[in-house]
Protein backbone atom coordinates (compact mmCIF):
# COMPACT_ATOMS: atom_id res chain seq x y z
CA UNK A 1 0.00 0.00 0.00
CA UNK A 2 2.77 2.41 0.62
CA UNK A 3 4.16 1.52 -2.16
CA UNK A 4 1.93 2.30 -3.91
CA UNK A 5 0.96 5.66 -2.87
CA UNK A 6 4.53 6.49 -3.52
CA UNK A 7 3.80 5.98 -6.93
CA UNK A 8 1.09 7.83 -7.10
CA UNK A 9 2.36 10.84 -5.92
CA UNK A 10 5.46 10.38 -8.34
CA UNK A 11 2.66 10.76 -11.04
CA UNK A 12 0.67 13.59 -10.22
CA UNK A 13 3.65 15.74 -9.87
CA UNK A 14 4.09 16.02 -13.67
CA UNK A 15 0.67 17.37 -14.61
CA UNK A 16 0.56 19.82 -11.90
CA UNK A 17 4.16 21.03 -13.74
CA UNK A 18 2.61 20.90 -16.79
CA UNK A 19 -0.84 23.08 -15.72
CA UNK A 20 1.10 26.18 -15.64
CA UNK A 21 2.63 26.19 -19.10
CA UNK A 22 -1.11 24.74 -20.12
CA UNK A 23 -2.98 27.80 -18.57
CA UNK A 24 -0.14 29.81 -20.30
CA UNK A 25 -0.77 28.45 -23.72
CA UNK A 26 -4.39 28.40 -23.63
CA UNK A 27 -4.41 32.38 -22.37
CA UNK A 28 -2.07 32.95 -25.74
CA UNK A 29 -4.76 31.01 -27.92
CA UNK A 30 -7.74 32.82 -26.20
CA UNK A 31 -6.11 35.90 -26.89
CA UNK A 32 -5.16 35.52 -30.63
CA UNK A 33 -8.77 34.55 -31.49
CA UNK A 34 -10.03 37.80 -29.31
CA UNK A 35 -7.98 39.58 -31.74
CA UNK A 36 -9.04 37.75 -34.53
CA UNK A 37 -13.11 38.44 -33.74
CA UNK A 38 -12.03 42.00 -33.28
CA UNK A 39 -10.64 42.46 -36.44
CA UNK A 40 -12.98 40.83 -38.14
CA UNK A 41 -15.44 43.32 -36.58
CA UNK A 42 -13.35 46.40 -37.38
CA UNK A 43 -13.11 45.59 -40.95
CA UNK A 44 -16.74 44.69 -41.10
CA UNK A 45 -17.48 48.26 -39.47
CA UNK A 46 -15.22 50.17 -41.97
CA UNK A 47 -17.09 48.34 -44.91
CA UNK A 48 -20.10 49.58 -43.95
CA UNK A 49 -18.69 53.12 -43.41
CA UNK A 50 -17.34 53.13 -46.72
CA UNK A 51 -20.47 51.31 -48.50
CA UNK A 52 -20.96 54.66 -50.25
CA UNK A 53 -19.99 56.43 -53.57
CA UNK A 54 -16.57 57.86 -53.57
CA UNK A 55 -17.39 61.46 -54.31
CA UNK A 56 -19.30 61.40 -50.74
CA UNK A 57 -15.72 60.60 -49.12
CA UNK A 58 -12.81 63.52 -48.37
CA UNK A 59 -9.71 61.25 -48.21
CA UNK A 60 -6.00 62.63 -47.05
CA UNK A 61 -2.70 60.69 -47.10
CA UNK A 62 0.07 61.98 -45.27
CA UNK A 63 -1.45 65.02 -44.57
CA UNK A 64 -2.66 66.06 -48.05
CA UNK A 65 -5.96 65.85 -50.22
CA UNK A 66 -5.29 62.54 -52.42
CA UNK A 67 -5.11 62.86 -55.67
CA UNK A 68 -6.58 59.32 -56.46
CA UNK A 69 -9.36 59.36 -53.72
CA UNK A 70 -11.09 56.79 -55.65
CA UNK A 71 -7.87 53.90 -55.93
CA UNK A 72 -7.53 54.96 -52.18
CA UNK A 73 -10.74 53.76 -51.04
CA UNK A 74 -10.82 50.66 -53.70
CA UNK A 75 -7.95 49.62 -51.74
CA UNK A 76 -9.37 50.18 -48.43
CA UNK A 77 -12.46 48.05 -49.05
CA UNK A 78 -10.37 45.26 -50.37
CA UNK A 79 -8.50 44.74 -47.19
CA UNK A 80 -8.31 41.11 -46.13
CA UNK A 81 -6.71 38.94 -43.39
CA UNK A 82 -3.87 37.22 -43.94
CA UNK A 83 -1.41 35.38 -42.04
CA UNK A 84 1.49 37.39 -40.36
CA UNK A 85 4.91 36.28 -41.75
CA UNK A 86 8.44 37.34 -39.63
CA UNK A 87 8.48 40.91 -41.00
CA UNK A 88 6.93 44.32 -39.54
CA UNK A 89 5.73 47.02 -40.61
CA UNK A 90 8.67 49.72 -41.26
CA UNK A 91 7.07 52.92 -43.39
CA UNK A 92 4.16 54.44 -41.91
CA UNK A 93 1.77 56.22 -44.03
CA UNK A 94 -1.00 58.13 -42.03
CA UNK A 95 -4.61 58.13 -44.11
CA UNK A 96 -7.87 59.56 -42.76
CA UNK A 97 -11.55 59.25 -44.70
CA UNK A 98 -14.06 61.63 -43.92
CA UNK A 99 -17.57 61.20 -44.69
CA UNK A 100 -20.19 63.58 -42.84
CA UNK A 101 -19.56 63.31 -39.34
CA UNK A 102 -17.92 60.04 -39.55
CA UNK A 103 -13.87 60.15 -39.39
CA UNK A 104 -12.02 56.84 -40.43
CA UNK A 105 -8.21 57.13 -39.65
CA UNK A 106 -5.75 54.41 -40.31
CA UNK A 107 -1.92 53.69 -40.38
CA UNK A 108 -0.63 52.41 -43.39
CA UNK A 109 2.76 50.34 -42.69
CA UNK A 110 4.81 49.12 -45.28
CA UNK A 111 5.94 45.62 -45.05
CA UNK A 112 9.54 45.47 -44.16
CA UNK A 113 10.01 41.90 -46.00
CA UNK A 114 7.42 42.40 -48.70
CA UNK A 115 7.89 46.02 -49.86
CA UNK A 116 4.16 45.40 -52.39
CA UNK A 117 2.47 44.78 -48.76
CA UNK A 118 0.94 47.13 -46.69
CA UNK A 119 -0.50 46.59 -42.91
CA UNK A 120 -3.87 48.39 -41.93
CA UNK A 121 -4.18 49.45 -38.37
CA UNK A 122 -6.86 51.31 -36.98
CA UNK A 123 -7.11 53.18 -34.14
CA UNK A 124 -10.24 54.36 -32.24
CA UNK A 125 -9.49 56.49 -29.98
CA UNK A 126 -6.25 58.57 -30.25
CA UNK A 127 -3.40 58.12 -28.80
CA UNK A 128 -4.47 54.33 -28.30
CA UNK A 129 -1.35 52.89 -28.01
CA UNK A 130 -2.60 49.19 -28.65
CA UNK A 131 -3.68 49.55 -32.57
CA UNK A 132 -5.78 47.10 -34.00
CA UNK A 133 -4.26 45.31 -37.76
CA UNK A 134 -7.15 45.05 -39.27
CA UNK A 135 -5.43 43.19 -42.16
CA UNK A 136 -3.32 43.67 -45.62
CA UNK A 137 -3.61 45.08 -48.87
CA UNK A 138 -1.16 45.01 -51.69
CA UNK A 139 -2.04 48.13 -53.57
CA UNK A 140 1.36 49.63 -56.09
CA UNK A 141 -0.44 53.05 -55.47
CA UNK A 142 1.00 54.05 -51.94
CA UNK A 143 4.65 53.14 -53.38
CA UNK A 144 5.31 56.56 -54.06
CA UNK A 145 4.39 57.87 -50.34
Amino acid sequence: MEQENKMLKKWQWPPLLALPFFLVWVGMMLFVAYRNVEAWRARSAIRELLDAPDREFVVTVNGRPAPNSGAVLGAIRAVHLRMAHHSHPDHKIPVVVRRDQHVLELTLGRDSGLAHEYCIFWTREEGNPNRLEIGRIEPPLFDGQ
